[in-house]
C-alpha cells in the first residue's frame, strides 16, 4: 500500500482538499493518505518550510510526499519531482522542497506538463508510474535548474571591542495551536552565539534569562509553575519557541497575549 503525505495551503474549508484526493484515489484506490498540514498560510515561505522540514523526513522510504502549496502550475512555477533518501516529493519549482532539504542529497527531476492551471496533472502522471514501480530516471529527465529558498535569518549585531555577537533580533515565523511563538534561531546558532555567556530576552518590558527544558518548568526548576507565566525552550525540531505555561485559544498564548505574531522580533542581548 502506497503511503502518501499530503501538505498543502488548501485549508479545510474549500473543496480542493477533498477534490485532490478523490483524483489520488482514482490513481490509487488503495492509498493511505496522511494528511499533515493544511493550514500554512498561503504564499510564506517561511512557515511553509518550517512544515515540511520538520514533519515529513521521518517517514518510512517509498513515502511519496505531496506539497501543494503555492500550487498553481505555469511557466514560472513548473511542476517537479525531488527524489531524497528514497523519498519522492512532488511538488511545483517554487525553492520550498529544497529550502526544506538543504544539507543533503537530492535529485530534481522536471516533469512535463501540457498547459497551465491544469489541476495536478503532471503529479498525477507520476504517481501512475511510481505505483507501477517506474523509477524516476525512466520518465523525467534530472535539472539543475530549479530554485531555492532560504529560511530568513535573525539579525546581528557584534560588540566592537570583543568581536563577540552581543545582540541576536530573530523574527517569528510560526505560531502553532498553542499559540506559542517559534522564531527563525536554532539551539546550535544561540550557543555558538552565546559562546557561553548570560543572556537576556528581551520583549518590551519583559524579560526572560533562562532557557526551559520543558514545557512543565516546575519540573526543571521545582518551582510551582502557574498557568499564565511566560518561558523560552528549544522545540523537539531545535527552533527556539516563546510559551505560555498552559495556554490556549481561549485564554490566550504568545501570539495574543504578547502580541508575537508571524514576523514580530524579540532581542536576545549577551553579556560583555
Amino acid at each position: 500500500m502506497s503511503v502518501i503525505t499530503l501538505t498543502t495551503d488548501f485549508g479545510l474549508r474549500d473543496p480542493d482538499l477533498g477534490y485532490l484526493k478523490s483524483l489520488i484515489l482514482q490513481v490509487l484506490p488503495n492509498a493511505n493518505l496522511i494528511d499533515i498540514s493544511h493550514a500554512s498560510l498561503p504564499f510564506d515561505p517561511d512557515e511553509a518550510i518550517y512544515i515540511v522540514k520538520n514533519a515529513l523526513q521521518g517517514f518510512p522510504k517509498g513515502t511519496i510526499h505531496w506539497v501543494g502549496m503555492d500550487s498553481e502550475t505555469h511557466i514560472d512555477n513548473r511542476p517537479i519531482l525531488i527524489v531524497n533518501h528514497q523519498h519522492f516529493y512532488l511538488a511545483n519549482d517554487n525553492g520550498i522542497i529544497t529550502a526544506a532539504l538543504s544539507g543533503t542529497d537530492f535529485k530534481v527531476f522536471a516533469l512535463p506538463f501540457s498547459k497551465p492551471g491544469v489541476f495536478m496533472e503532471a503529479h498525477l502522471e507520476v504517481l501512475r508510474r511510481l505505483s507501477k514501480g517506474v523509477m524516476p530516471d525512466d520518465f523525467a529527465q534530472i535539472t539543475q535548474d530549479y530554485k531555492t529558498l532560504k529560511l530568513s535569518k535573525p539579525l546581528l549585531r557584534y560588540d566592537d571591542k570583543t568581536q563577540k555577537v552581543a545582540l541576536v533580533t530573530p523574527k517569528v515565523i510560526y505560531n502553532d495551536n498553542y499559540g506559542n511563538a517559534i522564531f527563525n534561531l536554532s539551539r546550535d546558532e544561540f550557543e555558538k552565539w552565546r559562546d557561553g555567556r548570560k543572556f537576556s530576552i528581551k520583549l518590551r518590558h519583559y524579560e526572560i534569562n533562562e532557557i526551559s527544558q520543558t514545557y512543565w518548568p516546575e519540573h526543571q526548576t521545582g518551582v510551582v509553575t502557574t498557568a499564565g507565566t511566560m518561558y523560552a525552550r528549544f522545540n523537539h525540531f531545535g527552533y527556539l519557541e516563546i510559551f505560555i505555561y498552559k495556554s490556549n485559544r481561549k485564554s490566550g498564548g504568545a501570539d495574543t497575549l504578547l502580541s508575537l505574531h508571524k514576523n514580530q522580533i524579540v532581542n536576545i542581548v549577551f553579556e560583555s
